[in-house]
This record gives C-alpha cells, structure tokens and sequence, in this order.
C-alpha cells in the first residue's frame, strides 16, 4: 500500500498573522460557508485583489527597482478539494466590477457612434470637394481633422476565463489596469502552448505578463497595425490536480512555472450541512465587493508623454529594513538547492515586494481612510510570513518529485483502481479513460503496470497460459479488504 500512501510533509497552517490585516476572520468565515480550505480563500483573494489594483499602484524597492502588484496562484487539490467554490466569491466580486463600469462604457459607445457618423459625413463632404476640384482641375482641399473617425470605446473588462493568448492580448491592450486571468485547468493551460505554430511566442508572452513591461505583437494577420500593450499586467488563479504537477514543473527550464505560488492544503471534513444566515453571508459579500471598488478606484498617474502610467508607493524606513533581510534569505536559499526550488525561491525577493504592496492596500480597503502613502512594515512583515507558508507548501509540492516516473504513475493507476473498486483492469479501457491519455505510450504504460504487479495489486489472469496478452489484469481482491 506503500504504492499510494501520501509521502508528502503535511501541509502548513495558514495563521491568520500571515494574511492581509483586517481580512483573518472573513477568510475564515467564507471557507466555513463554503465549505474548502481557507488556504484556498486565502490565496483567491490575495491574486483577485493585485489583479484589481493592477497598473494603478507598484512598488519601489529602490529607485531602480520597482515590482507590480499581480500574483500567479495555482489551486493544488483533486476535482473535489473545493478550488471552485473557493474562486467563486473573486470570480463574483470581478463580475460585479465589470458590470457596474458598463453604463459609462455604454454612454460613451453612444457618444462614440454619433461622432463617428459626424466624422464619416466631414469625410463624404471632402471626398466630394477633393473630386470637384479633380475636375476643375484645381488644387483640392486638405483633409479636415474632424473627418477622422475616433477610437471606439472598449467594453471594459477585468477578468478573463480560460481565452487564447491572441485574445488576451487584445485585451490587455484595451484595459490599461491589466487583468485577472481565471484557468480552471492550469496544466491545459500551459500544455496549450503554441499550439498553432506560436514557436515559443506563447511562453515569451506570458513571461513578459509577469514582468508587467510594455509589448508588443506584431502578426501578419495585423496588416502593419501591431497590438501595443504598455504594461502587460496579468494575474493568474488557477486550479490543478496533484497528478499533473510533474507534467507542470518539468514543462519548460525558462521559469514559468516557478513564478506560481502553489498552494496544497489538506482536505477539509466533509461536514453537515448547515446553513448560515442571509444578513452573514451578505456582509461577507458587502464586504469583499466594497474592498474591490475601492481597489479598482484607485486612478493611474501619467507618464512624460502623458500616457497612463503606474504610481508606485515607497516602503516607509522600518518597512526598507525589514525587506532587505527578507531579501537576503531568499537569495541565500536560492543558491543552496539545484533547478524548480531554486528557481522559486530566486523569484522571492520581487514576489515578497508584490506581497507587501497587496497587504498594505487590502488592509486599507479593510478599514478605510486615506490610502496610504507607503507600504508599512506591518504589510513587510505579514508578506514575509505568507512567503514562509508557501515555501512550506513548495516543500509539500516537490517532495513527491524525487519519485521516477514509472512509480508515479503506478500510483495514479493505483488510485484509479481504489476509486473503481473492479475486480479486473484493461489496458485498453484504461487508456481511453480520462486523464489516462498517456497511457498509449506502450513504454511508459508497462513499466507502471509491472510496478503494480511487483507491488502484488494486478496479475496477469490465467498465469502459467501461452499466448499472446490481451491487455487484460486481474485486480487483487485484498484491495477491497485494506481499503
């Protein structure tokens, strides 16, 4: 039963001092309601929330280093841990946003259609002149500035669900606060990379989306018109089962996947159903939809060129001090461990920044007032400490790495035959399941089945018979009796 037994270290306790001031007790309160992990609400709502303060505000380290606020989160647990229903206050609160931004959207659509009507009959009119004098054989009118048809409105946007990447791109480009971007399967995200040729484009965009810089996409599809983003500012929340963790962190050595936060908590008991009152659940709702607004008020500075730009807060002396031993842990930790972990921790420093900026501004949201004009030590402090938590989970996340493939997959089969209880597998049967995709791959499937069978789980039927298998396996009936 070693086969399947979780090996991993136990998953760390989210205290509430290593969450955003102001937001322990709501944390708790929604996870009771619904039901999962308040890991999972936890980190929701921290990667919702830089997702709404977006290119609004960053933060400056130095002069010469400043962070974003968004956040990549991955939601680690099988189909049924709660990741859903964890997202869904974000995913509800998100909406709620775009909705109430729709009616000025919508005005200025109006506005936007009568000036471009306007526009187009300035441009007959000219069209007209500039022929009359073709005929005249006189010179013909220059093109009136108002004969030029304006920019249409984009309808605003702050959240996006499972789209293409040409899509978000566009997107991005016409919501300069950036956007949430919801994947409910993170490993069909990243297998869905250039798919249609992309040639690595896909990765490199994404990667760019992480830095926040500007970029820009050049297609023929485009005609010479490329897509200008100035600040790709993407935050990511995204479930993902424990079996495709391994796919996941070996997909690529350019460091994608070492810019998640992974979080694995254990499962919660199933536990009666109870219901809460109507006047709770609404001032969680209130609450978590007030702090949004407030969020997503804050208003972008401006650059040289008058261009909308981010303004970043300054960490206060205390907060400077505190950060820069944060800073210094996390490099020297870098340097001990070989490839992911050692990645992860390398994107500590700028992601305990990111943290720091996200605490401090939901704190405030919390309790109101006037926004801070720095990030406090309290935030450093609190950022720190999460960091320390999902390190925890990291160590939670790889342990199960070290163990070879053929051994890994024994145990996905292994838990596949538990869930199903059969007397009896097919190997056919078995690939064509799903989840079981890779299992066509003859030289990956037969060293797990004879881990199995080595493991006395499965047995050929009839053994000591001639002839050729037909994929058949008897399953050991001890199995029904140990579980």
């Amino acid at each position: 039963m070693r086969l399947v037994e979780d090996d991993r270290a136990p998953a760390p306790v989210l205290d509430g001092d290593v969450l955003p001031a102001g937001w322990e007790h709501w944390t708790c309160d929604e996870a009771e309601a619904r039901g999962c992990p308040r890991d999972y609400i936890a980190s929701g709502l921290i990667g919702a929330a830089s997702a709404w303060i977006g290119n609004a505000r960053r933060i400056a380290a130095t002069a010469d280093w400043i962070e974003p606020a968004h956040l990549w989160f991955a939601l680690i647990g099988a189909p049924s841990a709660g990741k859903s229903p964890a997202l869904r206050p974000m995913i509800e609160a998100s909406r709620a946003l775009e909705r109430e931004a729709e009616p000025a959207w919508r005005e200025a659509l109006a506005q936007y259609e009568r000036d471009a009507e306007a526009a187009r009959a300035t441009d007959q009119e000219w069209r007209e002149a500039v022929r009359t004098a073709a005929r005249d054989q006189s010179s013909p009118p220059d093109r009136p500035p108002d004969a030029e048809e304006p920019t249409q409105p984009a309808r605003p946007r702050i959240m996006a669900m499972d789209a293409s990447t040409e899509e978000l791109q566009r997107l991005l480009a016409q919501n300069p606060r950036g956007l949430l971007h919801m994947r409910d399967e993170l490993a069909g995200w990243l297998g869905s990379f250039d798919r249609y040729g992309g040639n690595g484009a896909d990765r490199a965009f994404y990667l760019e989306c992480w830095n926040g810089d500007a970029y820009v996409c050049d297609r023929v599809k485009f005609q010479g018109s490329p897509i200008w983003i100035e600040h790709a500012a993407l935050a990511m929340l995204g479930g993902m089962v424990p079996d495709k963790l391994r796919e996941t962190i070996a997909e690529a050595d350019d460091g994608l996947a070492a810019r998640f936060i992974y979080i694995w908590p254990e499962l919660v008991p199933i536990a009666p159903l109870t219901s809460c009152s109507d006047s709770d659940a609404r001032k969680r709702r209130d609450k978590l939809l007030t702090a949004a607004r407030l969020l997503r008020s804050l208003a972008m500075g401006v650059d040289e060129h008058d261009i909308p730009a981010p303004r970043a807060l300054q960490l206060d002396p205390d907060a400077f001090g505190l950060f820069d031993e944060q800073r210094r842990d996390a490099m020297t930790r870098a340097r001990e461990p070989a490839g992911f972990t050692a990645e992860w921790h390398g994107k500590n420093p700028g992601r305990a920044l990111r943290l720091a900026l996200v605490f401090e501004l939901l704190a405030w949201a919390a309790r109101g007032g006037t926004e801070p004009a720095h990030v406090s030590a309290e935030a450093v402090c609190r950022a720190g400490e999460y960091l320390d938590y999902a390190g925890a989970m990291l160590d939670r996340v790889t342990a199960g790495l070290v163990i070879g493939q053929a051994e890994a997959d024994a145990a996905h089969i292994g838990r596949h035959l538990l869930a199903r209880r059969a007397g009896h597998i097919n190997e056919r049967e078995l690939y064509q399941t799903a989840g079981f995709r890779w299992a066509r791959d003859t030289k990956r499937r037969m060293p797990a089945l004879h881990r199995l069978e080595h493991a006395h789980w499965i047995r050929r039927p009839g053994a000591g018979s001639y002839g050729r298998p037909r994929g058949d396996w008897d399953v050991s009936p001890r199995l029904m009796e140990v579980r």
